[in-house]
């Protein structure tokens, strides 16, 4: 059996034998333009004797496949169809969709690589986006198979049919970098996916606080907001907790920074259910609702000020071909009505948005309120901010995802709003 995996740093390699090139079809999806690598998107079908259950990392998948999640009815019917009927695996089975820095193939000896990078931890951006239960149900089977030895070195020879016979279908997609278009394919893939642990925080009361203040009697944010996974609502709450993230007091410390508010959205549940994290939420109470409304506000006013850093400027031409980093799209942010002419990807949003934190002060009950006015002062000092916020831009290649995890960029946002807040507030 022809499959080996890289486990050495930066990089992984999984190389399997296809055993001919029928099995394996290419399309460019978004050809490549001005240099840029464009998304191709490879269609290939490995039988199960040589692809090989949980060595591709699903840390980008938001499902949990631990043993489990493994016990339910779905994925007991895989498992069924897998052993019983393998010749129509490919069939009964949507397969997996993988994330990849790169494909490789070899026409002569009929061999696939798949290199990916960035596939580990809370900023993986490469890996198993969907498919994850089929992938752990394989690995599975392909364990009690193998048993104590490891299945790659499982000799051929031993190798029951049903393993020879299944074929699964890999979509591997290359060139999909960017988190939130990430974000959108694996929200959409992943409709089946058990229920998530901040739809299991909202029905222990973790967000009861933060649901009293914005959708008491009166509140313009009530009935806007979903605090259960499948809520039909514009916004969720794990919005909700990324912009008070920006605004927590853990990041007034020097050198650190909010990015996680942008890298990991998905889990924002489980730092307000932390109990040393909590009080630094629960301290935000008496400005949450100005901080949302702020939100909607940089967003709103954020040409307006690239106009006055940059006079002359186009931001709609940033970026390249259907990449632009700012298109225009005319369009209503849901919580406050406010209208945006362009959209602002959060990459770029987030370390602006959280420099403001310089005019957040603390009373001794560890309760927050502004040192002024946050709009008026934005306002005042957009140009500033945004001179430099797009000087950060300009360092990392006008690339949004990596702005938005990049913590000298928030940092030297913040210095340069406290400055500002020194030099102009009493």
């Amino acid at each position: 059996m022809s499959i080996t995996t890289s486990f050495h740093q930066p990089h992984q390699v999984i190389k399997f034998s296809l055993g001919s090139k029928e099995f394996l079809r290419r399309i460019d999806i978004e050809p490549a333009e001005d240099g840029g690598e464009g998304v191709t998107i490879y269609h290939i079908y490995p039988t199960l004797d040589q692809w090989v259950g949980r060595e591709v990392p699903d840390d980008v998948n938001p499902r949990s496949h631990d043993e489990n999640a493994l016990k339910g009815a779905v994925p007991q019917a895989i498992e069924k169809t897998l052993t019983n009927n393998p010749g129509d695996f490919y069939l009964a089975n949507r397969g997996e969709t993988v994330l990849a820095k790169s494909v490789k193939f070899d026409p002569q000896s009929a061999t696939v690589e798949i290199v990916l990078t960035e596939c580990k931890g809370e900023d993986a951006i490469h890996g198993v986006a969907d498919g994850g239960t089929t992938d752990a149900v394989i690995a599975r089977v392909q364990k009690a198979v193998a048993k104590t030895t490891p299945f790659r070195k499982h000799p051929a020879s031993e190798m029951p049919h049903f393993l020879r016979k299944a074929r699964i279908h890999l979509e591997v997609i290359v060139g999909l970098e960017e988190r939130e278009r990430i974000g959108v394919l694996v929200q959409g893939r992943n409709t089946s996916r058990q229920v998530k642990s901040w739809t299991l925080a909202d029905f222990k009361g973790s967000f009861d606080w933060i649901r009293e203040i914005l959708e008491r009697p009166g509140s313009s944010f009530a009935g806007k907001i979903g605090y259960e996974e499948n809520a039909d609502k514009d916004v969720n709450i794990l919005e909700v907790l990324c912009i008070l993230t920006l605004f927590h007091k853990e990041y007034d410390s020097k050198g650190k920074a909010p990015t996680v508010a942008y890298s990991s959205k998905g889990r924002m549940d489980s730092r307000l259910t932390n109990p040393d994290l909590l009080p630094g939420y629960e301290g935000l109470a008496p400005i949450l609702v100005d901080t949302l409304r702020l939100h909607d506000h940089v967003y709103a006013t954020f040409f307006a000020a690239y106009t006055k850093a940059r006079p002359g400027g186009k931001p709609g031409r940033r970026g390249s071909g259907e990449n632009r980093i700012f298109p225009r799209e005319e369009r209503t942010l849901p919580l406050t009505g406010k209208k945006a002419s362009h959209t602002v990807p959060t990459g770029v949003l987030y370390p602006l948005l959280q420099s403001l934190r310089a005019i957040v002060e603390y009373d001794s009950n560890g309760k927050a309120a502004w040192k002024t006015d946050p709009i008026k002062f934005f306002d005042r000092n957009s140009a500033e901010l945004m001179d430099n916020l797009l000087g950060q831009l300009d360092v990392v290649g006008d690339n949004p995802q990596t702005l938005g995890k990049t913590r000298t960029a928030y940092t030297a946002l913040y210095d340069r709003a406290k400055l500002l807040a020194y030099e102009q507030l009493p």
